[in-house]
């Protein structure tokens, strides 16, 4: 988690810097001369997904219009979160994107632009099979579905400790549809998820309801790079600056909506 005051004191930073866009003297290096190759994972909505055949989502126009803006032709390419971050890493790309929080374990890794959202974990419940859940205090012993490897992990983890959640069951990253259906069937009691992400699932059954967000633990989401590509970071940077100005990026939010 990083402290409110400090994403505050970086975006006013940036702020101060821009003048209205990200324009740079010279072209920005890339993997490939005037594309920008984004790694992410299209099981993600409304980030990022597949639907008739396209890719779509929030992260998916952001991307297209921070590229934009910074004279590039972006490049998605489809891969795993169990090995996105090492694979950007590796500098198989450009950059990364697909609700990343920013961790201090992954700044250790990785170099973050500012936060586009800060959002928060969402419980979805089936209000049809547990009537009596309507809060985070009714959640004793309740089996609570996440995937692998997620902030969603830690969180439960911490609950559990807490006395807080019962049991956690742990799905791989793309099967989050596996958790809905057992949520639906009745055979866990909650799925826990980014807000956004936990909306758009729990609005697919009129029997799934969020009950609750997990208190006191903010999840910033970044766009991760190489450590070794500061003029991109700061150019991503001054691109999201510029859209938070001109409002652009609300648009987007409302559009998805992405709170």
């Amino acid at each position: 988690m990083i402290p409110h005051g400090r994403i505050t004191a970086i975006a006013a930073v940036l702020l101060a810097l821009a003048s209205g866009g990200a324009d740079t003297a010279e072209p920005l290096r890339t993997l490939a001369p005037g594309m920008l190759r984004v790694g992410t994972y299209f099981v993600n909505p409304p980030f990022e997904y597949v639907a008739n055949g396209a890719d779509v989502g929030f992260e998916v126009d952001l991307m297209e219009e921070i590229a934009r803006r910074l004279g590039l032709k972006p490049v998605f390419v489809n891969t795993h979160w169990e090995s996105i971050l090492k694979e950007m890493q590796d500098g198989r790309y450009d950059c990364i994107v697909g609700a990343i929080t920013i961790t201090p374990e992954r700044e250790r890794v990785l170099a973050w632009s500012v936060p586009y959202v800060t959002t928060t974990l969402s419980l979805v419940v089936n209000h049809a099979k547990t009537p009596a859940i309507h809060s985070l205090a009714d959640m004793t012993g309740a089996v609570v579905g996440v995937q692998a490897a997620t902030t969603d992990y830690d969180a439960a983890l911490v609950m559990q400790k807490r006395g807080e959640i019962g049991r956690i069951k742990v799905y791989p990253f793309d099967r989050i549809k596996d958790a809905m259906t057992d949520l639906d069937a009745g055979r866990i009691t909650a799925v826990m998820k980014v807000a956004p992400v936990a909306a758009w699932l729990a609005a697919k059954s009129p029997d799934l309801l969020i009950v609750a967000q997990v208190p006191n633990d903010p999840q910033p989401l970044g766009i991760g790079f190489g450590k070794n590509q500061p003029a991109l970071v700061a150019a991503v940077n001054g691109a999201l600056v510029a859209m938070q100005r001109d409002g652009s990026i609300n648009q987007l939010k409302e559009k998805w909506g992405v709170p």
